[in-house]
């Protein structure tokens, strides 16, 4: 993955791309909320045309703005909570020098 993320661009290098443990559950959430509504209406709405290519199209554009949402983490969406880590021992470091 590294060498993935070497061949990108500077910039883009630079962007965080961490989501904490909260922010994957809202993007799970959201994920599920805007795909199960755009589903129904998609359901609703080939019935009443009946024409299943209406349905398709509003699947395919909520599938589509579902994930201009979820892809990217937002930081006022998904990194809201940064996760803490716990520093080193020194003793933990010692042990892993001599190994």
């Amino acid at each position: 993955m590294d060498g993935i993320i070497a061949m990108l661009p500077a910039p883009i290098q630079k962007l965080s791309t961490h989501l904490d443990f909260r922010g994957q559950r809202v993007a799970e959430t959201t994920y599920h909320v805007i795909l199960t509504i755009s589903g129904i209406i998609a359901f609703f709405v080939g019935y009443w045309t009946q024409q299943l290519s209406h349905s398709m199209y509003i699947i395919m554009a909520s599938a589509l703005f579902t994930a201009l949402i979820i892809l990217p983490p937002w930081p006022f969406l998904f990194r809201k909570n940064p996760i803490v880590w716990q520093t080193p021992n020194a003793e933990e470091k010692e042990t892993k020098k001599t190994q």
